[in-house]
């Protein structure tokens, strides 16, 4: 073929997403992690279900118009790291189509290099051996095919050739992928698109594999959450001034008047948050410790119907002030995100990365001009950048890669403060905490010289395995060795899911004598896949 319309692009994009799609297990197989993770397949599929969605709706039978919905409905549904920079390389394909009603090899080519410029300025640092390089050396073949006359069948043909020897290559280029003994999964993804697209100009069969679908939304907590379960109604939060001010003195001072207790700060100015019954006791309380400032008391039950009420009401003008969304997994960290002034959380986040679409709909439903969003994995923080181009409010993504950064970040958040100030604090924020977690591999794996099997107890320090055994427990304690220092005050755990109020209470006890210098605190995170969150400030 010499030209393509946009008919035959549209037949393209649907084999290339149907054969990702038959991939998506080995690929998600392919993982350098073996942790219980939103897998590169499945976020690169579901991108591209969204891009599909939205190019069958195409009428047009232009190049353009298909190229321009591709880029659209993969930014939208873009998913993990991997989701976006496919989503960014559709783009900048698109822009090297508009305006064209046909396309040829050249041309074709050309929109292929505008993809990997693209990607790479969404980047900030580019890897070599990864998705990044794939999608690059693909144009790189394409450009040069096309250039000595090729036409599409056997420009696709050298792309994918080309594309391949790469491929084998990148665990010589990662060391990551050499120690796992895979090639980069976000790259073999890429290619399997293009093996759709040659498939269907060569008149071949795809077959349609049928899975179960796993972008389907989620309830919404507020609508099974029953305010009966409030325990303690009123959210307290309030700035102590002082001098030499105690932050172990303050928080023993107010510990039984109720739960979910954060006091965090240092001599000249402390930061309390508690759900109480008595809220008028906790200001007297730490009014004997200095003055109080930003005090700000809400009713939990009449937050809750407001919420409800919220979801089929859309405020008809903008509402001054700034909002904050933040994402996260279990039913414990969505009250403690809220309890802590955040306007909606977003279900998801090492299980399932949500999408921009995910992401926007959040920004959308709130009244605020102004929105700070807590993506707190590294894996959403593409996805949450991309926002701010769909929306005229200001969105600021403040680039938390954990749920203990964005818990920090949500304690330097202050309503008097601008939008710039309170970005530029929660960044430092979230900056200063030592983040791990406990999970269980998937797989028999080999990272960081640890021969880890299927169903090991691992620690994460910072995203990096650095401790596998078969001790809940001691993997907790292995991995805090790690992480105190001289400056550490505070070891926080969140408990997961799978671990009981006994069990956290006995490991609390063990931590407590075997790290007597700090305090030790332990909240019901309720978060799925990891046994235990790790905060240390």
């Amino acid at each position: 073929m010499e030209q393509l319309v946009g008919a035959d692009l549209k037949a393209m994009v649907v084999a290339g997403a149907r054969l990702l799609e038959n991939s998506k297990e080995v690929i998600n197989a392919m993982n350098t992690f073996p942790v219980p993770d939103g897998d590169t397949g499945t976020n690169m599929c579901l991108t591209m279900r969204s891009a599909l969605n939205e190019v069958l709706k195409v009428n047009e039978d232009t190049v353009s118009a298909v190229g321009n919905a591709l880029a659209t409905g993969s930014l939208l549904g873009a998913r993990g790291n991997s989701g976006v920079i496919l989503s960014q390389i559709f783009r900048g394909f698109a822009k090297g189509l508009e305006g064209k009603k046909k396309v040829t090899p050249r041309e074709f080519a050309a929109a292929m290099q505008s993809g990997v410029h693209a990607a790479y300025k969404a980047v900030m640092k580019p890897v070599e051996g990864t998705m990044l390089t794939i999608a690059r050396e693909s144009a790189k073949a394409a450009v040069t095919s096309a250039g000595r006359g090729a036409g599409f069948n056997e420009m696709l043909r050298e792309v994918i050739e080309h594309s391949e020897v790469v491929l084998a290559k990148t665990p010589d280029m990662l060391p990551v992928l050499k120690e796992a003994g895979v090639v980069d999964a976000g790259g073999k993804g890429l290619i399997e698109i293009y093996k759709g697209f040659l498939a269907q100009l060569l008149g071949e069969e795809i077959p349609e594999e049928k899975s179960v679908a796993t972008d389907s939304k989620p309830v919404k907590p507020q609508e099974v959450f029953s305010t009966e379960d409030i325990v303690f109604a009123y959210c307290t939060e309030l700035m102590v001034q002082g001098e030499k001010l105690s932050t172990d003195i303050i928080r023993s001072d107010i510990s039984l008047l109720g739960d979910s207790l954060l006091v965090v700060g240092d001599e000249k100015v402390v930061k309390v948050h508690i759900h109480t019954n008595n809220p008028g006791q906790v200001l007297e309380k730490c009014l004997a410790h200095g003055s109080l400032h930003q005090i700000k008391i809400d009713n939990m039950r009449e937050q809750h119907q407001h919420i409800l009420a919220a979801e089929t009401e859309v405020p008809s003008q903008p509402a001054e002030g700034i909002a904050v969304v933040a994402v996260a997994a279990g039913e414990g960290l969505r009250q403690i995100f809220e309890s802590l002034g955040v306007a909606k959380v977003i279900h998801g986040g090492q299980t399932m990365n949500p999408s921009t679409e995910d992401i926007l709909q959040a920004v959308k439903e709130l009244p605020q001009r102004e929105v700070i969003v807590l993506p707190n994995n590294k894996n959403i923080i593409l996805a949450a950048k991309q926002v701010n181009e769909l929306i005229e409010k200001d969105v600021r993504v403040v680039e938390t890669r954990s749920i203990p950064q964005g818990i920090a970040a949500m304690l330097a958040y202050s309503e008097e403060e601008t939008l710039a100030d309170n970005e530029a604090a929660m960044e430092r924020a979230g900056k200063q905490i030592k983040s791990a977690a406990v999970t269980y591999a998937v797989c028999d794996s080999k990272v960081n010289g640890l021969d880890i099997r299927e169903h090991d107890i691992i620690g994460l320090l910072e995203d990096d395995i650095v401790v596998a055994g078969a001790d809940v427990g001691q993997i907790v304690k292995d991995l805090l060795r790690q992480m105190v220092d001289d400056e550490t005050e505070i070891i926080t755990l969140y408990a997961g899911e799978a671990v009981d109020e006994a069990a956290a209470a006995g490991l609390q006890e063990e931590l407590t004598s075997h790290f007597s210098d700090y305090d030790v605190e332990v909240y019901q995170g309720k978060q799925p896949h990891y046994y235990y969150i790790i905060s240390v400030e």
